[in-house]
């Protein structure tokens, strides 16, 4: 075993972790249900109940757009057949291929054979004929979509025509960064807006949904031993400003610099290293912060 395997194994059992806490990939399985959270996410259960054809949600980046898309679509029924494309800079020609590849199909005609696209269309009105007749229907799910080109969306508005003489037969929604509002605002776009049911956005934690956060991701690592001050909670509230990537960040490398030295208590001066160490274009610097010493609070018991 290299000498990093061995430092991260050392590492959980020290503070009484089970597992890795603050993982910047998604994690179904750690899930805090911020009230934004389960609006937005709840919001878009009743549109897909409510057979809207399209659906919008937007955040700032790391705000837990993809974790709350893959609880939603994980938690669907089986009425519903999905297909999640994370590839969005497609074009006209890509989208419907990407569409049927996600599903597991083969489509009629791969992109940019130069072959019109009836024949896809085709394929596609067939499978949801199929579906109907289930009492199912597709729900396509485009994540990153500020970067779908224009013309791809106005293809979405139209494959948002099929329909049978009471519902929807295929669902949209669209997930991005903020700047996906701005594109659906343009005048080009103003047939795919008018027919937008749901619009959700998802907002920063708020100050006390930061220390929620972390207990929440601490407990479910099996913390027993940390110990986190409370300047150093509002240094986090500070520097991240409640976005859940940035948190992950930070607490992850502080739990490191941590356990290097010896310390059972996340202080704001190991924080403070932590947050220095990483990539500054992240956070919301400010300068002339002091050190106060502080008294150590554990999560579990202090601060909730």
């Amino acid at each position: 075993m290299n000498e990093t395997g061995s430092f991260l194994i050392n590492y959980l059992p020290f503070f009484g972790l089970v597992r890795e806490p603050f993982l910047i990939p998604p994690d179904r399985d750690v899930f805090y249900p911020s009230p934004g959270h389960r609006g937005a996410e709840g919001a878009l259960r009743f549109g897909l109940d409510q057979g809207e054809g399209f659906m919008v949600l937007t955040g700032e980046v790391g705000t837990g757009k993809t974790l709350l898309l893959r609880r939603l679509l994980a938690g669907l029924p089986q009425r519903y057949e999905t297909a999640l494309i994370l590839s969005p800079n497609l074009t006209p020609q890509e989208l419907l291929p990407a569409i049927f590849h996600d599903l597991g199909q083969t489509p009629a005609v791969e992109p940019n054979t130069g072959i019109g696209m009836d024949r896809l269309l085709r394929q596609l009105n067939d499978h949801l004929a199929e579906l109907a007749a289930q009492g199912r229907r597709l729900v396509v799910v485009i994540d990153e979509a500020q970067n779908l080109p224009l013309e791809s969306m106005e293809q979405l508005r139209l494959l948002s025509n099929f329909e049978s003489d009471t519902s929807k037969l295929i669902q949209i929604i669209l997930v991005g960064q903020p700047e996906l509002r701005d594109r659906l605002n343009r005048h080009e776009l103003r047939q795919l807006r008018q027919r937008i049911a749901v619009v959700e956005q998802l907002q920063p934690l708020a100050s006390e949904e930061i220390i929620h956060y972390v207990d929440t991701r601490l407990s479910w690592a099996g913390a027993t031993r940390l110990e986190i001050s409370r300047p150093a909670l509002t240094l986090l509230q500070r520097y991240c400003q409640g976005i859940p990537r940035l948190i992950n960040k930070a607490f992850s490398r502080a739990l490191l610099i941590a356990y290097s030295q010896h310390s059972l208590t996340i202080t704001k001066a190991i924080l403070q290293e932590a947050i220095a160490s990483l990539d500054e274009s992240d956070f919301f610097w400010e300068n002339g912060l002091s050190n106060t010493p502080s008294k150590p609070q554990s999560m579990t018991a202090g601060l909730l």
